[in-house]
C-alpha cells in the first residue's frame, strides 16, 4: 500500500559484551539450595515452579529444575515476542504512519506503531501527546490549503483489535486495550478530577472536539465511577460517585483506537487553521485510490523504542503491536508463525513453546524455562541483541523491578521481565557480572498460585542471589 513511500533507515547497534569468567561454587550446592526453596513454596500452597539458569559462555546449564515442563509464562510472554521481532523484522526496523492527500480527503495509514501519543515518552520527550500530530497539521496546513473534507483513518482489515482469550470483564483495563495498525495514546483514555467552585469534574484524554463527554456523576463518599464510551467512542459517558480531586490518571480501554487517532487529528488540522468540511471516518486500504495518493508527512518510530515502552513498564497493546506486525497480522497466524520461527532460529525443542498473544495476557500461551533460557542465550550472541536487553527493568532501578533487588549485591545486576496473570508469577532474564556484563541467563516461572504472589517473588529473588553469588570472583586472601 503506501509501504512503497517509505525509507527505512538502518540502527547501528552494539555488540554485547563478552562475559567474563568467574569460579562458581559447586552446582550440586546451588541446585540443591534452590531445589529446597522451591520445594518448601510448593508444599505451602500447591504452586508449582519452573527454574532454568544457563551460563552465557559455556552454554553449560547451572540450574534445571522442572526446565523442560510448560508453564504459563505472563508477561514473560514478551521476551518471546521480542526475540520473535529481531529475527522477523531486525533491529533497524522502524514503524511507520504516513498522512497522505487523495483529492479533497486527508488519509492516514500505518502498519502498528503503538507509540504515538504515548503519554510516558511525551514527558519524557518534554512535549505533549499531540505533538506528533501538531507536526502532522503544520504539514497538512502548509501542503493541502486551508481546508479539507474528510479525515479518513485507514487500518487493516480483518483483525480483531482484541484476543479472543483475554477476559471479556476486563476489556476496559489498560493492560486489555485493543490493537490497531492505527493506535494513539495507548489506545486509552485517562481520566482525572479537578476541583472547581461547586465541585468536581472530570478531565479526560486525549480531547478532541470531535469527542463528547456526557458526564452523570453525583458527589459521593467514595470514587466509584465507570467510563463507557460509545457511538464508536466519538461520546464518553461517565457515570457513578466521585468523592475527590485526583491528579493521578485512570486509564480507560478504547473501542476503535484508529477513530481515536482521527479525531485527535482533525481536531489538532483545525486548532492549525486547516477547516475540516467532512467527518472523521473509519475506510477499508481497498478504498483509497492509493495511485492518486500525495504524501503529506511520515513518522517512523525505531524498534528499539518500541520494545523498550513495552518492557520497561510491561505494556500490552505495545507488546501485541510487536507482535502483530513480526507475525501475519492476525493473532493465530502471528501465534503459528512465532513457534516456527523460534523454533528454526534458536533450536527449540518441539513443543517447548506454544504462544496465543504477544503480551502474556492469554492463558493459552504455553512455555518452558528452558525454551525462555535457550532464547535469551542466542539473543545475546545476536547483534542486535542488545536492543532486547535494553528494553528489560534493571532490579533496583527501574520499570517494574525498581522496587526490588535495590540491595547490593543484586541491584543493577538482575537485568529482566516480570510476569504476572491471576496464580502465575514469573521472572526471566539475565544475571550481570561485577563489570556489568550478561553472564547467565535464567528463568523461574511459578504456576497454581493460591493466594497472594509474596511467597513467588521471595523464591525469584533467592534464585537471583545465589546466581549473582555463584559468579562472584573468589575473595582476595588477607594481607599477612
Amino acid at each position: 500500500m503506501f509501504r512503497r513511500l517509505i525509507v527505512i533507515a538502518a540502527v547501528a547497534l552494539a555488540r554485547l559484551s563478552a562475559p567474563a569468567p568467574a569460579g562458581p561454587p559447586a552446582a550440586a550446592t546451588l541446585e540443591a539450595r534452590v531445589s529446597a526453596s522451591a520445594a518448601a513454596l510448593e508444599s505451602g500452597g500447591g504452586a508449582v515452579v519452573g527454574v532454568s539458569a544457563v551460563d552465557l559462555k559455556t552454554g553449560r546449564a547451572v540450574l534445571s529444575l522442572r526446565a523442560d515442563e510448560l508453564f504459563l509464562p505472563a508477561s514473560n510472554q514478551k521476551l518471546l515476542t521480542f526475540a520473535f521481532a529481531l529475527v522477523r523484522l531486525g533491529g533497524g526496523f522502524r514503524f511507520a504512519t504516513g498522512v497522505f492527500l487523495v483529492g479533497e480527503d486527508l488519509v492516514v495509514a500505518g502498519e502498528g506503531d503503538p507509540t504515538l501519543g504515548d503519554p510516558h515518552l511525551a514527558a519524557s520527550a518534554g512535549t505533549t501527546i499531540y505533538a506528533e500530530l501538531d507536526r502532522w497539521a503544520r504539514a497538512v496546513r502548509d501542503k493541502a490549503g486551508p481546508a479539507v473534507r474528510h479525515v479518513l483513518v485507514c487500518p487493516e482489515p480483518g483483525r480483531a483489535a482484541r484476543h479472543p482469550d483475554w477476559p471479556a470483564g476486563q476489556r476496559r483495563k489498560w493492560y486489555a486495550a485493543p490493537v490497531s495498525t492505527l493506535n494513539f495514546h495507548n489506545n486509552c483514555f485517562d481520566v482525572t478530577f479537578a476541583k472547581v467552585p461547586g465541585g468536581l469534574v472530570p478531565v479526560v484524554q486525549p480531547q478532541s472536539r470531535y469527542i463528547r463527554i456526557q458526564s452523570r456523576l453525583k458527589a459521593g463518599s467514595s470514587n466509584l465511577w465507570s467510563l463507557r464510551p460509545e457511538d464508536g467512542d466519538a461520546l464518553i459517558v461517565l457515570s457513578g460517585t466521585v468523592a475527590q480531586a485526583s491528579e493521578d490518571p485512570i486509564s480507560v480501554a478504547v473501542d476503535r483506537p484508529a477513530l481515536l487517532l482521527g479525531r485527535c487529528l482533525a481536531d489538532r488540522i483545525a486548532r492549525a487553521g486547516v477547516r475540516v468540511t467532512g467527518r472523521v471516518r473509519r475506510v477499508a486500504p481497498r478504498q483509497v485510490p492509493w495511485s492518486a495518493a500525495k504524501p503529506i508527512c511520515l513518522t517512523t518510530t525505531p524498534l528499539f523504542v518500541v520494545l523498550r515502552r513495552a518492557g520497561k513498564r510491561s505494556l500490552n497493546m505495545t507488546a501485541e503491536a510487536v507482535f502483530l506486525r513480526a507475525g501475519d497480522g492476525t493473532w493465530a497466524g502471528s501465534a503459528e508463525m512465532m513457534a516456527r520461527t523460534l523454533s528454526k532460529t534458536y533450536g527449540l525443542a518441539p513443543g517447548s513453546v506454544v504462544p496465543s498473544d504477544g503480551s502474556g495476557l492469554s492463558r493459552a500461551n504455553r512455555v518452558s524455562p528452558a525454551a525462555i533460557t535457550k532464547v535469551l542465550s542466542a539473543v545475546a550472541r545476536r547483534p542486535d541483541g542488545v536492543l532486547l536487553l535494553a528494553s528489560l527493568p534493571v532490579g533496583g532501578v527501574d520499570g517494574t523491578l525498581a522496587s526490588r533487588f535495590r540491595a547490593p549485591p543484586c541491584r543493577g545486576r538482575i537485568v529482566a521481565k516480570t510476569g504476572y496473570i491471576h496464580g502465575v508469577s514469573c521472572l526471566s532474564g539475565y544475571v550481570l557480572d561485577e563489570r556489568r556484563r550478561t553472564r547467565l541467563a535464567f528463568s523461574v516461572l511459578v504456576n497454581r498460585i493460591r493466594g497472594g504472589t509474596a511467597g513467588a517473588k521471595a523464591l525469584q529473588e533467592t534464585v537471583c542471589r545465589l546466581l549473582v553469588d555463584s559468579i562472584e570472583p573468589p575473595a582476595k586472601p588477607a594481607a599477612p
